[in-house]
């Protein structure tokens, strides 16, 4: 079981989906190695994926030869980088700045760039797979399928972007590097009943039969049957050597009050500023708030709520009720809370004194 657990919690080296997919939900796939199959276009010395809702320009590593195959590479937004960020001195963003944006450095969400990228000419996929599906899915739309992966659950180890609000049963379907939601059946059948917010169940092959559909960026199978498959000699995907190196782990950049500081407002928030765009959800039941002076008073902690709030990377965090008057207070963020790609931000703690 536990072997079963470890290897459904491996990530995939890359993963497979379509240019829509990439501008819509950019900052899940920032920083991650991704492949799609989409037409290019060539402007003097840039190339970018043609027709998308906001520009996606590609750095070759090897120029693509060939007209019809998969471009591989590491997705980045620029505006969540710093003009200047050393880990990419080798590209020239400037050229690409001064076409798309007058010159200005970009704010996030605005101009994306796949870098280290190769072409591997591939013809289009006609048998149904995962992957096939998650690279072309226009081929694929309203077909009945019959596909087999590991079973995820819903979408445990964040193999998607977004979930699909389908049914209660919604569970994430894997294999290769290719993932796609199954909805509408729970994953029970002949010897299995496998619950989808169970990690200890995740890693089990099941075969699913279903229509495909999709909304924008959304993709699904509408499941009609369900039974348990066995896991199949897979063929390695070519893996691109890494070209950029590992974000470094968030820090602690800003905060208000600040340390040791005094006279701070009883009813004012406390807010606190990262380096990297953080997973909010886990800061949940990770924030710890109390009174800590050499005579606390004999109440309970101040009951607060919080706010991640993605566009300054910062959490906000605000009491029911006025905060006891000349009281040091001390902030804890304790461990468990990590940036968007899991890199572990170190136990903090701020302390200020509230005034009257």
């Amino acid at each position: 079981m536990v072997a079963a657990v470890s290897a459904a919690a491996q990530p995939p080296d890359r993963v497979a989906t379509t240019a829509h997919a990439l501008v819509a939900n950019a900052l899940f796939f920032n920083g991650k190695r991704i492949v799609v199959r989409h037409p290019i276009k060539t402007t003097g010395r840039l190339t970018e994926l043609d027709a998308t809702a906001k520009p996606v320009y590609i750095f070759w590593k090897e120029p693509p030869v060939g007209s019809a195959g998969e471009i591989r590479g590491e997705f980045w937004d620029l505006g969540r980088m710093q003009d200047g960020d050393e880990r990419f001195a080798s590209y020239d963003f400037r050229s690409i700045v001064e076409v798309a944006n007058n010159g200005r450095w970009p704010g996030r969400d605005q101009i994306f760039v796949i870098l280290g990228a190769t072409f591997v000419e591939e013809p289009a996929p006609v048998e149904p797979t995962i992957r096939a599906i998650a690279l072309a899915p226009e081929r694929f739309d309203n077909r009945t399928v019959t596909l087999s992966g590991r079973f995820k659950g819903r979408n445990l180890y964040g193999d998607l972007p977004q979930g699909v609000a389908k049914s209660k049963w919604d569970f994430v379907l894997q294999s290769a590097d290719g993932a796609i939601w199954i909805t509408g059946l729970r994953p029970k059948g002949d010897g299995f009943d496998l619950d989808p917010e169970a990690r200890v169940d995740t890693g089990r092959w099941l075969e699913v039969t279903g229509v495909v559909h999709r909304d924008g960026g959304r993709l699904w199978i509408a499941a009609q049957s369900i039974r348990r498959a066995e896991a199949p000699t897979e063929a390695p995907v070519q893996a691109a050597t890494p070209v950029i190196a590992p974000d470094p782990p968030p820090i602690v950049i800003f905060s208000a009050p600040i340390a040791d500081d005094t006279d701070v407002p009883s009813a004012g928030p406390v807010r606190i500023q990262f380096s990297r765009d953080m997973n909010g959800a886990s800061f949940q039941n990770r924030i710890r708030v109390r009174y800590s002076g050499q005579k606390p008073p004999a109440v309970e902690p101040p009951a607060f709520t919080l706010t991640y709030n993605d566009g300054n990377r910062s959490v906000d965090i605000r009491f029911k009720a006025p905060l006891e008057r000349f009281q040091l207070l001390t902030v804890e963020l304790q461990e468990g809370i990590t940036a968007i790609d899991g890199q572990p931000l170190r136990p903090w703690t701020l302390s200020f004194t509230t005034g009257g």
